[in-house]
């Protein structure tokens, strides 16, 4: 079938495929009419992603996907569209518990409260506004003001059922987290009861984090080591008196003007002469004085070395005999530190547990959700459902479809001669020429060979009509 046959039919059967088209637009009018409307009405909550929490001090940040997602999903959940129902009376409507009953369905189903709440969340909606953290909840009914009405009450919910997670969760691990605390307190309390009779069973006093024989041994090294440091310090004094020692200086000096005395009074007077016996004898004198103030010096530089030798040699007695005394109460100290770093341990999970709890009793109390309520509900007076102008439209377009598939169906089960090309198709010889039309316009002849049609001029020459 080329194009030329086709519109030929199309413009044969034009009454059947307009009166098919009409017949749809008219069975979809009457449908969309007779449909139930329902009309939308929204409320708005804006998302404050960006502030962190009071508490936690943590915020949203990156997955402000996967909140979003949830927010939406707690929106059409049970137990939000639950408190909706409590809220608006539903269940206690005897012409609601009339439709429920109606409905066959009994309480194994859930019960009114179940049948109604599925009712409010297939009916609601929710999402972003575009390019913000705005999310707009949606529900659609047959009356405007019950939209309306239950839009308010979905908002009202979802808020408090916000709050309610949060806090409610933060009151249950406080709970949890409460009896651990009290679990350590007691663990605590018998472990430094533990460690209390243990030091009075083996007469441990605790002195500085240690326990006394430690902290002794401790003082007695400290003051091992000072005496050893002042021992040093002793000697460089000791050896500096006995090297510059004043009084044997001063000796030394008179000593030496004597010598240089009797060496003059010598050469002069000789060894016999009476000047020279006096001079000698003060010589044997001063020497005589020298040597009693050199033994003075070192006597008082060894009694001070002395006092500090044995003073060190006490301290190295106490403090070996000190360290025997430690040693041997070794596994005694060994158990006891055990026994201290155990309170520690039971102290630190104490404060801890209490810490926490604490933490988890302030988030349970606190109000802020991150949810803030935007305006007031607005309903559309405008039904969103059916688009009665969508319909026809459509209803329009598969009517002319319809009506061609019906033109053409009808066309092949009573087949017409409507020119040359059905003729020639028929008799299934070519059409020479044919009588009673008048010669192709140039535009027509185009048309025919743009369509497949032949021409007369195919032929030896063209045939004019008789």
């Amino acid at each position: 079938m080329t194009i030329i046959q086709f519109l030929r039919i199309l413009a044969a059967r034009w009454k059947m495929i307009f009166g098919v088209m009409l017949a749809c637009m008219a069975v979809a009018t009457v449908v969309a009419v007779s449909l139930p409307k329902r009309y939308p009405a929204s409320a708005r909550v804006l998302l404050d992603v960006v502030k962190p929490d009071p508490v936690t001090g943590q915020s949203v940040g990156r997955d402000v996907r996967g909140y979003v997602n949830t927010q939406v999903q707690l929106i059409r959940d049970m137990r939000v569209a639950g408190a909706v129902v409590d809220k608006l009376g539903w269940a206690n409507d005897p012409g609601t518990i009339a439709s429920y009953e109606a409905s066959g369905r009994t309480e194994a189903d859930g019960g009114i409260r179940s049948w109604l709440g599925q009712q409010i969340i297939d009916g609601t909606s929710a999402g972003l506004v575009s390019g913000s953290t705005i999310l707009e909840i949606q529900y659609q009914s047959s009356d405007p003001e019950r939209s309306k009405q239950v839009v308010s009450a979905i908002r009202d919910a979802f808020v408090t059922t916000a709050l309610d997670f949060r806090t409610d969760s933060a009151d249950r691990s406080s709970v949890w987290f409460q009896e651990q605390a009290e679990k350590n307190r007691l663990a605590l309390a018998a472990s430094e009861s533990a460690l209390a009779r243990y030091m009075q069973e083996n007469s441990i006093i605790m002195a500085g984090g240690m326990d006394g024989e430690s902290a002794k041994l401790a003082q007695l090294q400290a003051a091992l080591q000072q005496a050893r440091g002042q021992q040093s310090t002793t000697d460089v004094v000791v050896a500096g008196r006995l090297a510059n020692d004043p009084v044997t200086d001063q000796l030394q000096l008179q000593l030496a003007t004597i010598e240089d005395e009797l060496a003059l009074a010598g050469s002069r007077l000789g060894s016999a002469h009476p000047s020279y016996k006096a001079i000698e004898a003060r010589r044997n004198t001063l020497r005589s004085q020298i040597g009693r103030a050199q033994s003075s010096s070192r006597a008082g530089v060894s009694a001070l070395s002395g006092a500090v030798q044995q003073s060190v040699r006490k301290l190295e007695s106490d403090m070996e005999a000190q360290s025997k005394l430690v040693l041997e109460r070794k596994p005694v100290i060994d158990e006891l530190v055990r026994l201290s770093r155990e309170v520690e341990l039971r102290r630190q999970q104490y404060e801890s547990s209490a810490a926490r709890t604490a933490q988890l009793r302030l988030e349970a109390d606190v109000t802020e959700t991150g949810l803030v309520v935007l305006g007031d509900p607005v309903a559309s007076k405008t039904p969103s459902y059916p688009k009665v102008n969508l319909i026809i439209i459509m209803s329009a377009l598969f009517g002319l479809f319809l009506g061609l598939l019906a033109a053409v169906i009808s066309e092949f089960i009573a087949r017409r001669v409507r020119g040359e090309e059905d003729l020639s198709y028929a008799t299934g010889v070519p059409v020479l020429v044919t009588v009673g039309t008048s010669s192709s316009s140039p535009l027509r002849l185009r048309l025919q060979k743009l369509f497949g049609r032949r021409s007369s001029d195919d032929g030896d020459g063209e045939l004019q009509a008789i």
